[in-house]
C-alpha cells in the first residue's frame, strides 16, 4: 500500500523547484495534497499535470506567505473545508546571496518572513490538529548552510539555522504525541533558487558540477527521510562529509571558508 493513501499533505513553495518535486513524489505515492505559492497559474498547472499522471485531487491555494496574514488564512481556509493534514511540509523558502549591507531592507525582512515566522506559525497551527489525532509528520526544509555562518548570505544562513534548530527540539517535543519532524537540509541544487538569490544565471559561476544536486533526488530522499522518522537529512555525500568536518574544525576556520566559497555563489550555480 502507498505511504499516503486516504491521506493528504500541504506543501509550501510548490510551483517550482524542490517543492514541485515533493508535489509530485508525494502524488505518486498515493497523496492527495494541498498546494501552496505565490504563482496560482503555476500551481493550476501542476494540479493538472498531477490529476492526469496519478488521478492525484489537488487542492490550490495562491498565498504569498511575505503577508504577515497568509498562514491564518490558509489554516481557516482548510479548516471550512473540512480537510485535515497527515503531512506540513514548509518548504517555501528564499536567499539573497549579497553582502548584508547592500541588500535591500525589504528582501531581508520579507526572508525572516517566509523562511522562519510564517514556517513558525504554519507549524503551530497545523500541529495542534495532529497532536490531537495522535499522528502527523512534518518536513521543514532547511540547508547545509543551517550548520555554519554565511558570510554573504547571513541573513539566509541566519533562517535555515532557526529551523533546524527548532525542527530538532520540536522532534522530541511532539514524540510522545505521535507526530514525527524532519529537517531536509540540501546543498546547493538546481532549481530557479539560484537566479533568484542572486539574480544572475549562473552561466560564469565556478561551482563545480559535483556540487550540484539534482531536485528530484533532494525530494525522494526527503520522503523517504520523513516516512523513515529520520530527524535530520544532509543531501548529497559531499555535503554529509562537510557538515561532519565542522564539527571537528574550529569556527574561525569554517566562517573563513564559507566566505570564500560565498564568493564562488555569486555569478549563481
Amino acid at each position: 500500500m502507498s505511504h499516503g493513501y486516504g491521506k493528504t499533505a500541504l506543501i509550501t513553495g510548490a510551483s517550482m523547484g524542490i517543492g514541485r518535486e515533493l508535489s509530485l513524489v508525494f502524488a505518486e505515492n498515493g497523496y492527495d495534497l494541498v498546494v501552496v505559492a505565490r504563482s496560482k497559474d503555476k500551481l493550476e498547472a501542476l494540479a493538472t499535470e498531477l490529476y492526469d499522471e496519478f488521478g492525484t485531487t489537488v487542492t490550490v491555494f495562491g498565498q504569498d506567505l511575505s503577508t504577515k496574514t497568509a498562514p491564518a488564512k490558509l489554516f481557516k481556509a482548510l479548516q471550512d473545508q473540512g480537510l485535515h493534514i497527515d503531512v506540513l511540509v514548509n518548504n517555501a523558502g528564499f536567499g539573497s546571496f549579497k553582502p548584508f549591507a547592500d541588500t535591500a531592507r525589504g528582501r531581508i525582512t520579507d526572508m525572516v518572513q517566509v523562511n522562519v515566522a510564517a514556517l513558525t506559525e504554519l507549524l503551530h497551527l497545523f500541529a495542534e490538529p495532529m497532536i490531537a489525532k495522535g499522528e502527523g509528520r512534518i518536513m521543514n526544509v532547511a540547508s547545509v548552510a543551517s550548520f555554519n555562518a554565511t558570510p554573504g548570505a547571513a541573513v539566509y544562513g541566519a533562517t535555515k539555522a532557526y529551523v533546524l534548530s527548532l525542527t530538532e527540539a520540536l522532534s522530541e517535543e511532539f514524540r510522545e504525541h505521535g507526530v514525527t519532524l524532519t529537517a531536509l537540509c540540501p546543498g546547493l541544487t538546481e532549481t530557479e533558487f539560484s537566479k533568484n538569490a542572486t539574480g544572475k544565471k549562473g552561466e560564469n559561476g565556478s561551482v563545480p558540477d559535483f556540487m550540484k544536486l539534482d531536485a528530484k533526488q533532494v525530494a525522494k530522499e526527503g520522503f523517504d527521510a520523513l516516512h523513515s522518522g529520520e530527524v535530520v537529512k544532509v543531501n548529497g555525500i559531499a555535503y554529509q562529509l562537510g557538515v561532519e568536518w565542522m564539527r571537528y574544525t574550529p569556527r574561525s576556520m569554517v566562517r573563513a571558508m564559507s566566505g570564500m566559497f560565498s564568493k564562488q555563489l555569486e555569478d549563481g550555480f
